[in-house]
């Protein structure tokens, strides 16, 4: 459900949820898309095996970068929490 659609339903995101939603949904797609190009350059019988190597090694570079920016951006909805308790002086 879309951040507008679920406003619109009733129950508002927070807007870091709302901010999370946004920078991870188009990260998905990169990375959905990094794992079938993947898959093609396993099964290309045009390129060397240097080639299907170095092409590889640069699409598990993008997987990589995409969920290190995962794991930032589900940190910030932690540190949000974090903070929201210290201010309602909750330890």
């Amino acid at each position: 459900m879309r951040a507008e659609d679920q406003a619109d339903a009733g129950s508002p995101l927070d807007p870091i949820d709302e901010l999370r939603h946004n920078l991870k949904t188009p990260l998905t797609t990169i990375r959905g898309r990094a794992h079938l190009l993947a898959r093609a350059v396993r099964r290309a019988p045009s390129l060397t095996d240097e080639e299907r190597a170095r092409m590889l090694d640069g699409l598990t570079a993008i997987d990589t970068a995409v969920m290190a920016m995962v794991a930032i951006i589900d940190g910030m909805s932690r540190a949000s929490v974090d903070d929201s308790d210290e201010t309602a002086g909750r330890p």
